[in-house]
């Protein structure tokens, strides 16, 4: 299986990543030991969704792979499609939760890196900021197959479409959430092969955070992607946007119909700019995209 790393790409959060230097929380815990570092991260993500044993079998077709050092990747096949995430760490894994993560330590002073399977075939890569004193920043490797596009989110995450404009699957949109399970506010960038995290805490926030990027095959955070002859059809007529939404369901359709008009002007903008409409669920909100699924 060939491996590529991200081609095409297009995607920034914004145009340079944050400062890592920010003035420390006044509310800041000590440093997260290995041993504690998986009842951190399971605090901040829950269990029900994680695969804590046969890992060798397939989920929906997928099969994940997880380190046992923290520089080697996480991997994902699906069908002919292999993805994989290296991790912030380094050396051996340190410990493994019965309920499904894997924690190593980071690369740099107080962080951990942990690693999670899920059980919709996808995966977590995931790291803690155990102190004020943590970098903010947090870089990772990510391989994708050659010829793929990708593009970003209206929320953040990273979308990546095959040469055939078809969604693979992506990053879904980025999280942290502090001790106290507050979120904190959280960008991607994207570099060539390298997605770096960047956590924004302020007074408030309870250390040790919790950030991570999520692996989801297919459809991302509930995205609906239109190419340029569906987006046509979105602008020439509101009433053809009620009946695509129809079919959804409850109360979905309600909502695509009520929003019918708002997408089918944001199309019709989209066209004018020769680029096509995505459409967000469950808000329905329409957004400008071009590459990917906009031939």
């Amino acid at each position: 299986m060939r491996r590529g790393v991200i081609a095409g790409l297009s995607v920034f959060a914004g145009a340079a990543a944050l400062a890592t230097t920010l003035a420390p929380a006044a509310v800041a815990d000590t440093n997260t030991s290995a041993s504690g570092a998986a009842a951190v991260i399971e605090k901040a993500t829950g269990t029900a969704g994680l695969r804590s044993t046969a890992l060798d079998s397939p989920v929906d077709g997928a099969q994940v792979t997880l380190p046992a050092r923290g520089d080697e990747p996480i991997t994902a096949t699906k069908g002919d499609t292999t993805v994989s995430l290296t991790l912030p760490a380094t050396g051996s894994k340190q410990q493994s939760s019965t309920d499904g993560t894997d924690v190593f330590a980071g690369n740099e002073a107080s962080v951990n890196a942990g690693a999670q399977a899920t059980t919709d075939g996808g995966f977590r890569a995931l790291f803690t900021l155990n102190d004020a004193n943590a970098p903010r920043q947090q870089s990772f490797t990510l391989a994708l197959p050659a010829g793929v596009t990708t593009r970003q989110t209206a929320e953040g995450g990273l979308v990546v479409f095959d040469a055939d404009g078809a969604i693979i699957g992506g990053l879904e949109t980025p999280w942290a959430k502090d001790a106290n399970g507050n979120a904190v506010p959280t960008t991607y960038t994207v570099d060539g092969d390298t997605v770096t995290q960047t956590v924004t805490p302020n007074a408030d926030t309870a250390f040790p955070v919790v950030a991570d990027p999520k692996w989801t095959w297919g459809i991302i955070s509930g995205t609906v992607y239109f190419n340029k002859k569906e987006t046509s059809h979105l602008a020439a007529n509101a009433g053809f946007v009620a009946v695509v939404f129809a079919a959804a369901p409850p109360p979905f359709d309600a909502y695509g119909v009520l929003n019918a008009a708002n997408i089918s002007r944001v199309a019709w903008n989209a066209g004018s700019d020769h680029k096509c409409v995505e459409v967000k669920v469950p808000t329905f909100l329409p957004y400008e995209y071009s590459g990917g699924h906009c031939k």
